[in-house]
């Protein structure tokens, strides 16, 4: 047997633990879906040892008595007793543990249950013992990337329970019943979340369709007593889902059709109590009801307080134009120029821009002028219009001097604005007129002669 069929990289997702004395009973019955990273890597060596050791003939007897159990197991799992058929296999496989037949049984029965790594032990055991396809082929499978990816959505769900991310749990468990709907643990966990959530009715919902593919689940024996007993499906409810599920387009991750027998049968259900489940139904249903029409209400008084604040943010809006307006039309240059300096620094750059343009329009002193022109250039390239940037930095360039504040500023930023919207051979021209004009201007620098060299 060749133990590379399984590579290292290709370990099983960590999953996450939860506390012995975590008191969320939801919490702790999904102990059972984790897999451990290391635990297939243990198998593989147990495995090793194990076969290298000298194998005892088994007896007529004990292969007897093995072969009773697992033709029982075989025999209720085929009418859907998934969890009694786990038992047995169980059985089967301590009295007999080097059977194929009964390894690739209980690697089957475990899969359904999503306890990924004792099926991978069952069917990787099986390989060991004799090469035969099925086992191999579930061997490839539960360690192929395609499953990584199957568990690491399985983990997200388990995570967003720990996080009290519910609905995200929800959605994930429900894709995956949807691709794979003989998986029995994403019933038991919907079922589990929908009774901490309070919802009865999807509660029945997952507790009846888990009735459907493990009968004698272990959860049964825990809502015996419970008065919210699964409501009845019907044969037109059943047909229903089945056409959903021959509909869907998704390739399944687990090819689940390889013994007949397991296929698990459908049928209607009958309590009791149903009169008291219909009666519980119609209260739910009076209830939902007035909830809706609140809900209703609720969604009427929050549209007309959004028109409300519509209307009051479009009248603010307009007073803040209009006092905008006044304030360009009467401030001093120096005013409007120190105001454009605040807007900036608080990052309202387009309103900046409004009084900058008032300076320079409104402006009789060099100094504000000159300032502005340069300061709006700035902001336009921060702002990535490199047209307007362009524009005025080359204004300030032609109209001042190199004697002027901003001069040398003023060409690099040109030079480096061209080169910034993608116009390499204006950066080159920028940055030679910047030595010619301005030769020792500090940015004459490292930066300016890598782009010179292009």
């Amino acid at each position: 047997m060749n133990i590379d069929l399984v590579e290292e990289e290709k370990s099983d997702l960590t999953f996450f633990n939860i506390e012995e004395e975590e008191e969320n009973e939801t919490l702790k019955a999904l102990k059972q879906s984790y897999v451990t990273s290391n635990y297939k890597d243990e198998t593989i060596l147990n495995l090793q040892s194990e076969l290298n050791s000298n194998s005892e003939e088994v007896s007529k007897e004990i292969k007897l008595k093995s072969y009773n159990d697992y033709n029982n197991a075989l025999e209720l799992a085929g009418r859907g007793y998934i969890t009694k058929a786990i038992e047995l296999i169980e059985s089967a496989s301590d009295i007999n543990p080097k059977d194929i037949d009964i390894l690739n049984l209980k690697g089957l029965l475990k899969l359904l249950k999503c306890d990924f790594s004792k099926s991978f032990e069952s069917f990787y055991t099986a390989l060991c013992y004799g090469n035969n396809e099925l086992s191999k082929k579930y061997v490839d499978l539960l360690s192929s990337e395609e499953f990584k990816i199957f568990l690491g959505r399985y983990n997200h769900s388990i995570r967003f329970i720990n996080e009290e991310l519910n609905q995200e749990s929800i959605h994930i468990l429900n894709n995956i019943i949807d691709e794979e709907p003989e998986l029995i643990e994403p019933y038991v966990i919907l079922y589990l979340l929908y009774n901490k959530l309070e919802n009865y009715e999807k509660k029945e919902y997952y507790l009846e369709k888990l009735r459907q593919i493990d009968k004698d689940n272990k959860i049964f024996d825990e809502v015996k007593n419970d008065s919210l007993l699964p409501s009845i499906t019907t044969n037109d409810e059943m047909k229903e889902e089945l056409v959903k599920t021959k509909k869907s387009n998704k390739k399944p991750i687990i090819p689940y059709v390889i013994i007949g027998c397991l296929v698990v049968g459908l049928g209607v259900y009958h309590f009791s109590n149903k009169s008291k489940i219909d009666s519980l139904t119609s209260e739910l249903s009076s209830k939902e009801d007035k909830l809706n029409k609140v809900d209703e209400e609720l969604d009427k008084t929050n549209q007309e307080l959004e028109e409300a604040n519509q209307k009051l943010e479009e009248a603010n809006d307009n007073l803040d134009k209009t006092q905008v307006k006044n304030e360009l039309a009467t401030l001093s240059e120096e005013e409007l120029y120190h105001k454009a300096n605040s807007l900036k620094k608080a990052g309202e750059k387009e309103d900046s821009i409004l009084y900058y343009k008032a300076a320079i329009k409104n402006g009789k002193t060099k100094k504000y002028i000159s300032a502005s022109i340069y300061e709006l250039a700035y902001l336009y390239e921060t702002l990535e219009d490199y047209d307007n940037a362009i524009m005025y930095y080359k204004k300030y360039i032609n109209t001042y001097t190199p004697e002027d504040n901003y001069y040398d500023d003023a060409f690099y930023q040109l030079g480096m604005t061209y080169y910034e919207s993608g116009n390499l051979a204006k950066a080159k021209e920028t940055f030679y007129g910047l030595r010619s004009e301005v030769p020792n201007s500090m940015y004459n620098n490292s930066k300016v002669n890598e782009i010179l060299k292009k």
